[in-house]
């Protein structure tokens, strides 16, 4: 079996270079002179061969690409999004179809197909063209955001050269199922639709078309005075020629179509709806859309006094039966209690029919209807949607909005919401959450529930002043706000009482902690001075007796003599039992200094000849403040007995060093050592020296291993203890 490795190694931009290297089996060894490369994994090398393989691929397809200018759009159309991008000159000339300068739009056709022209926004100017004028347009291909476009270089306009005026030509006239193709984007078309409603959109007169399988809009870019819109349109069948516009993603891909049209002269109406000669019927709202009532193909009439206007989308009537929602857009000089007759179409709603209106007339004008009295839990249901109605409620918020503002608002267990607009001179009543308000308005009902079967949701009542609402009643004290801020007021005291109680304990406790800390420092001293002056001289003295028994029938002059250093450091442990309990300066210091002290216990302690005392001075000796003398002391006296009692020490050494600011203290011996990390915090001789070190701001180290003596040094501060 083989195996084989692929590496690549890149040796400068643009070039790959490929390197196999081939693994053979043991038994048939071959050497193949590589030069070293750096290996990468096979799925990294399959990449690199893709990314060369597609750059060829471009690099054929940029060499196909022509170098001459384009000259026609259908070339230009042809092009993908990349080849597109790669910004390939254009020098064509065609027949302006729509032009609007000031928003940047101009769209051109030559016979080929249609195209947009980035242009930057200008205003109206002779100069510019307009449509049915013969242009050339010189620049480059953009890939555009949804089709190929015609730009101008780096930060240029292209050149748009006005050849001659003259007439539109006759557009491709094309059907439903066509004007839904993302091709036909930018084309110069005419195509036979329904309009199902005329509408205005800022100032902007648009149709809405059904056409076979594609909805779309007509845009009428003609300005138009109100009474001039073509209302009679909808309902109709239409013949439009114009643009085809799109509306895209950031996918390039297409969300919805329209037409642009020129002027209203390019709308031609073929046929309308048949609408009877006869007087249509009149019906109540409550008869519409009933298994025995008119349907969608009905024309009727309905008579009603308006309740509610909403220019460019319709009004609410009041009439016999409940409210009614018409749908028109048609402007209506109406008021409250202006009398209207609407003849139209009944259309389903989500949870009752409204009207599409045919046409709106104006009958006279009457009392404006009182609003029915409803609690919220009978608004909310479908018969009383678009009724004028009041309901009294409380109020639980209120903020502002573009809208309006937007009152929160509860009756029993329905919370609903209100709408009240702006109006110049008008204000709102003071209104503060918790009070009970009347407010007057149109009831809209939404819905939810299944396919099947709809049902009420949620209740919204549209006003039509600020003075629909009035104050009933101010909000009472006991409000959920008052008492909340009350036992938000009432917790805050209370944990300000726990707080100063915890902290007055607090304190007490802390005074306590000090004193029973000062009585326990106070033991641990005491503790300390018995250990180093009575336990030590006791130890001195039980070296001495051992001696004694050593001794006394061998040589008993020599135990005579250890007789008398066991008496004379009887009497010195007396008088440190003495100056322990009046808390005196130890009595070696008191009569002689620290070297002389520290040497003439270890000469007490080591006079048996078995030890090897040396002393050594650095530096130059000088007093020392009480408390560093006696910690040195105590912890010489400590190292020293612990070197002549535990570590079977033949050699003890003391270096007693005076810096300028400092004072160490060394204690070496030769004996069996021990491991220090074992007995930290066992024995209470290391920890006393710790105890003692600490408060003075001193170091303490200990050096020791089994089988390798021990070093004990203490290293305590002075310059700002000097007597």
């Amino acid at each position: 079996m083989t195996s084989c490795e692929a590496t690549i190694r890149l040796e400068r931009p643009g070039t790959t270079e490929l390197a196999i290297a081939k693994t053979h089996p043991v038994h048939q060894p071959r050497r193949v002179n590589v030069k070293p490369v750096v290996l990468i994994p096979v799925s990294i090398w399959l990449a690199a061969l893709t990314a060369l393989f597609l750059t060829h691929g471009l690099r054929a397809n940029a060499a196909e690409l022509p170098t001459s200018p384009l000259t026609s759009i259908g070339q230009i159309r042809k092009l993908s999004p990349e080849q597109a991008r790669l910004g390939l000159p254009v020098k064509i000339r065609a027949t302006t179809t729509f032009s609007k300068p000031a928003f940047a739009t101009l769209f051109i056709h030559d016979g080929t197909g249609g195209i947009f022209v980035e242009i930057p926004a200008a205003q109206d100017h002779p100069s510019n063209p307009k449509a049915g004028d013969h242009v050339e347009v010189t620049g480059i291909t953009g890939e555009g955001m949804f089709a190929p476009v015609i730009k101008g270089e780096g930060n240029l306009s292209p050149l748009v050269t006005v050849i001659h005026s003259g007439t539109l030509p006759e557009p491709r006239l094309i059907d439903g199922a066509e004007m839904s193709l993302p091709t036909l984007d930018s084309d110069w078309i005419s195509i036979e639709t329904w309009v199902s409603e005329v509408m205005i959109v800022d100032q902007d007169v648009i149709l809405v078309c059904h056409s076979e399988n594609c909805d779309f809009h007509i845009l009428l870019d003609d300005p138009q005075s109100t009474k001039s819109v073509p209302w009679d349109l909808a309902e109709s069948k239409i013949r439009a020629r114009g643009v085809v516009a799109t509306t895209f993603n950031r996918g390039r891909q297409m969300t919805a179509r329209f037409l642009r049209v020129i002027a209203s002269s390019d709308i031609t109406p073929l046929h309308t709806k048949k609408i009877p000669n006869s007087e249509a019927p009149l019906f109540n709202p409550d008869q519409l859309m009933r298994v025995d009532g008119p349907g969608p193909g009905d024309l009727v009439r309905v008579r009603g006094v308006a309740t509610l206007a909403l220019p460019g989308n319709g009004l609410f009537l009041q009439v016999e039966g409940g409210g009614l929602w018409v749908q028109t857009a048609q402007p209506v000089a109406t008021a409250p209690g202006t009398v209207i007759e609407v003849s139209g179409w009944p259309r389903p709603g989500d949870l009752k029919p409204f009207i599409r209106a045919h046409r709106v007339s104006i009958m006279g004008t009457t009392t404006p209807p009182l609003p029915t009295p409803l609690t919220a839990s009978d608004a909310l249901n479908a018969i009383h949607d678009a009724e004028w109605v009041s309901v009294d409620a409380e109020l639980l918020d209120l903020s502002r909005g573009p809208e309006g503002t937007t009152l929160e608002l509860r009756d029993s267990d329905i919370i609903f919401r209100s709408l009240i607009p702006d109006l110049p001179g008008v204000a709102l009543p003071v209104l503060a959450p918790g009070s009970r308000i009347r407010v007057c308005g149109i009831s809209r009902v939404s819905s939810e529930g299944s396919m099947i079967l709809r049902k009420e949701d949620k209740l919204k009542i549209l006003a039509r002043t600020p003075a629909d609402v009035t104050l009933l009643a101010p909000p009472p004290f006991w409000t959920a706000r008052n008492v909340s801020i009350l036992a938000t007021t009432i917790i805050a005291g209370l944990f300000a009482i726990f707080a100063l109680t915890r902290t007055r304990r607090r304190r007490e406790q802390k005074t306590q902690r000090r004193a029973f800390e000062a009585v326990l420092a106070e033991r641990g001293r005491f503790a300390r001075e018995i250990h180093d002056s009575l336990a030590q001289g006791l130890t001195s003295i039980s070296f001495q007796l051992e001696c004694v028994r050593d001794q006394l029938t061998a040589d008993p002059a020599t135990a005579a003599n250890h007789v008398e250093n066991a008496r004379g450091l009887v009497r010195d442990s007396l008088k440190e039992a003495r100056r322990t309990v009046w808390n005196l300066r130890p009595l070696a210091l008191g009569e002689t200094d620290l070297i002389t002290a520290l040497q003439r216990f270890a000469a007490n302690l080591t006079n048996s000849g078995k030890i090897a005392f040396s002393q050594q001075i650095d530096g130059t000796p000088r007093p020392l403040p009480p408390e560093h003398e006696d910690t040195l002391l105590r912890i010489g006296q400590e190292a020293i007995t612990n070197a002549a009692r535990h570590a079977a020490a033949s050699q003890i050494s003391q270096t007693l060093r005076f810096g300028q600011d400092w004072v160490t203290l060394i204690i070496r011996d030769n004996g069996k050592g021990f491991d220090v990390g074992a007995c930290v915090g066992k024995g209470f001789g290391l920890t006393g020296m710790h105890e003692r070190v600490a408060p003075l701001g001193g170091s303490l180290s200990i050096d020791s291993r089994p089988n390798h003596g021990t070093e004990v040094s203490v290293t305590l501060p002075t310059s700002s203890h000097e007597p």
